[in-house]
């Protein structure tokens, strides 16, 4: 194992943020699942099928919000504009050569559309389970001030660890 090698551990926290500075309220978040959009590859001169990845080209991306009651804010989510979101966290990480906890910060940036609102339920002493889903467009994720990923469907950028899949796609189109 590398010397300076860190082993991720938790999220020791984080805030759920719109149009960068106001915070939203308590929430727990499920963040997208990042699929390429494939097509199967089958026929003559290829044993059996494959699943062959469309480049640069990401499968519909849901973001979920927990959020513990019924709020102003998570139906605020439901205009038809969509929201700017910055997902702001720390992570906790174990530095194997010192043997200390350490904090580095994660930030998630996301344009959405609304896709559905639940509700939830009222029930005395718990939390009501309101959930808002969204459609993600734009995707952004940085690590220890590291961009890693960026996904903007709209614009042709797929960046994944600083290689735009998309740069000789978007010359190719004439973008």
């Amino acid at each position: 194992m590398a010397e300076n090698a860190l082993t991720p551990d938790k999220t020791i926290n984080f805030r759920v943020y719109k149009d960068g500075n106001n915070q939203l309220g308590i929430a727990t978040v499920d963040l997208p699942d990042l699929s390429y959009m494939t097509d199967t590859i089958s026929g003559a001169g290829i044993a059996g099928e494959i699943d062959s990845a469309v480049i640069g080209h990401i499968q519909s991306m849901s973001l979920t919000i927990n959020w513990r009651s019924v709020t102003p804010q998570a139906l605020e989510l439901l205009s038809i504009k969509g929201a700017d979101l910055i997902f702001r966290g720390s992570q906790q990480f174990l530095d194997n050569a010192t043997n200390s906890l350490v904090a580095k910060g994660v930030k998630v940036t996301v344009k959405t559309l609304p896709k559905t609102v639940g509700l939830g339920s009222l029930e005395v002493g718990a939390s009501s389970g309101t959930t808002s889903e969204l459609e993600v467009t734009y995707l952004k994720i940085e690590i220890d001030d590291q961009e890693t990923v960026e996904i903007d469907k709209l614009n042709f950028i797929c960046k994944i660890n600083g290689t735009d899949l998309l740069t000789d796609v978007r010359t190719q189109i004439g973008m």
